[in-house]
C-alpha cells in the first residue's frame, strides 16, 4: 500500500505560497503532510506545472506518473488524520470520506481515480457527485484529525503544532544555559555562542546540523534546520526556520522556509515567508491592530474575517523587501515582487512594488526576475535548473490577470 497525496482547487486559498509548490509541500510547524505520515514510497498528484519542480524536491517518489493501484489511499493534502482514524479506515476495501464538499481520504475505484487524476493535474473542481465509490460524509472533524483550510490556520496553531512535533531526546553539550524542562537536541556538528540562552519552558528546541547560534535568545518551541545562522542578539520564539537561513532581529510565531534571508534588526511575527525570500534591514510587519479587533484577509475577490487578532503576511517565495519597510496586518507579498516603503495592500508577483514610497508600481520582467533569482542562489552555490526556470515564465503568465486587476502595467520603474 502506499499513500497518495493529492491538492485540490484551494491550493487558490494559498496564494502566492502556493504557486510554486504543492499542497503537500506547504510546512505546517515544522513538517509537511509527507513529512507527518513518514511513509517514503508515497506518490504525489499535483498541477501539471509544477509537476517537475515537485519531482526534483521528491526525485525517489512518483510524481503524476500514476497507475491504477487499488491498495492505494489517497489523502488529501492538507488533511493530516488522526493515527487511529486512518487505521481503522485503511483496513476496508473501498471507501471515501468527505467532509462537506471535500474529499479528505479514500481507497477508490477506477474510475473515480482516472477522475481524480484528470481534476488534479488539470486544476479543476472535484465535485463529489462524480464519484461512484460510496461516500461517508463526517460531521465532527475533531474525531477524524485536522483540516487546513486557511493559511492563517498555519500560523493561528503554530504553537502547538510545533510543541506536538519536537518531541525529541535531550541532547545539549556542556556550557549552554538551558532554562525549562522541554527537550533541547542541538546537533554535535552545530555552534551556540557564548551567552545564548535556551528557554524551553514553554516548548521544545530543535538546532539541526552545521548551524549557527550567535549569542541569542531562542524560546521554545522553536526548529532551526540545517545550514542556518541566528546572528547576534536576536529573539526567535515559537517559530520555524528552515536549512540554509539568515536570521537576525526579532522572530515570532512564524514560518520562515528554506534560503531565506532576514540577516539585519527588524521584527517578523504571525508571518509565512517562502524560500529564496530576501527581507531588508528594518523590514516591520504589523500583526496587531491598535483597536485589538480581528484581522481580514483578502481571498479571491472577497475578504474574509480571519477571527484572530494576531496575523501578520504572507510572501511568496522570491519576494523582496527593501529597507525600512513597513508591512500592516494580514498582506500577502507576490512570487519574485520587490516592495518598497508602507505597504497596506496585497501585492501581485512579479510586481516592483513603488506605491508605499509615492512611485508607481510596475511589471517585473521575467528575464530580469531569473537573472536576480540566479545571482542568489549562486550565492549558496545552488544552479537554477530549467524546470525551475520553466516553473518560473508559466507562473508570470499564469499570474498576468493579477497584475492587471492592480493594473500594474510593464514600464521603467524609477523612484
Amino acid at each position: 500500500m502506499s499513500i497518495v497525496f493529492f491538492e485540490d482547487t484551494s491550493w487558490k486559498n494559498f496564494v502566492p505560497l502556493s504557486y510554486t509548490r504543492s499542497l503537500f509541500d506547504l510546512k505546517i510547524g515544522s513538517l509537511t503532510t509527507f513529512e507527518h505520515f513518514n511513509n517514503k514510497s508515497s506518490k504525489f498528484l499535483t498541477r501539471q506545472y509544477l509537476e517537475k519542480v515537485t519531482k526534483e524536491r521528491h526525485p525517489d517518489n512518483i510524481v503524476n506518473k500514476l497507475e491504477y493501484n487499488g491498495d492505494d489511499i489517497f489523502i488529501n493534502s492538507l488533511f493530516i488524520p488522526l493515527k487511529s482514524f486512518f487505521k481503522k479506515w485503511s483496513m476496508k476495501k473501498k471507501f471515501l470520506i468527505s467532509f462537506g464538499d471535500k474529499i479528505l481520504m479514500g481507497r477508490i475505484d477506477k474510475s473515480d481515480f482516472e477522475y481524480l487524476y484528470e481534476s488534479v493535474v488539470h486544476d479543476k473542481k472535484i465535485n463529489s457527485n462524480r464519484i461512484s465509490t460510496e461516500m461517508t460524509d463526517i460531521n465532527d472533524l475533531d474525531e477524524c484529525g485536522t483540516l487546513y483550510s486557511w493559511p492563517w490556520d498555519f500560523i493561528f496553531h503554530i504553537k502547538q503544532i510545533l510543541t506536538s512535533q519536537l518531541r525529541l531526546k535531550n541532547k545539549v553539550p556542556n556550557g549552554i544555559k538551558v532554562i525549562g524542562n522541554n527537550p533541547v537536541y542541538v546537533d554535535k556538528t552545530s555552534i551556540i555562542g557564548e551567552g545564548t540562552i535556551l528557554d524551553a519552558s514553554d516548548g521544545g528546541i530543535y538546532i539541526g546540523p552545521q548551524s549557527t547560534i550567535y549569542q541569542s535568545s531562542i524560546n521554545g518551541p522553536v526548529h532551526v534546520g540545517e545550514y542556518s545562522q541566528v546572528k547576534p542578539y536576536s529573539i526567535v520564539s515559537n517559530s520555524y526556520i528552515g536549512n540554509n537561513c539568515r536570521i537576525a532581529g526579532e522572530i515570532d510565531s512564524s514560518i520562515i522556509l528554506d534560503y531565506t534571508n532576514k540577516s539585519h534588526l527588524g521584527y517578523l511575527g504571525h508571518c509565512y515567508v517562502g524560500e529564496w525570500v530576501n527581507i531588508g534591514a528594518n523590514t516591520v510587519t504589523s500583526d496587531l491592530k491598535m483597536t485589538y479587533g480581528t484581522i481580514s484577509m483578502k481571498v479571491g475577490n472577497e475578504k474574509k474575517d480571519t477571527k484572530i487578532i494576531k496575523l501578520g503576511s504572507f510572501f511568496g517565495d522570491m519576494s523582496k523587501t527593501s529597507i525600512g519597510t513597513n508591512i500592516y496586518c494580514g498582506m500577502r507579498i507576490g512570487v519574485s515582487s520587490h516592495i518598497y516603503g508602507n505597504i497596506f495592500n496585497d501585492v501581485p508577483s512579479y510586481v516592483i512594488y513603488g506605491k508605499g514610497i509615492g512611485s508607481e508600481n510596475a511589471e517585473m520582467n521575467i528575464s530580469s526576475s531569473i537573472e536576480f533569482q540566479k545571482r542568489m542562489m549562486s550565492r549558496r552555490n545552488v544552479n537554477m535548473s530549467l524546470e525551475y526556470e520553466t516553473m518560473m515564465r508559466t507562473l508570470f503568465e499564469i499570474t498576468s490577470s493579477e497584475r492587471k486587476k492592480y493594473d500594474v502595467r510593464s514600464k521603467r520603474f524609477t523612484i
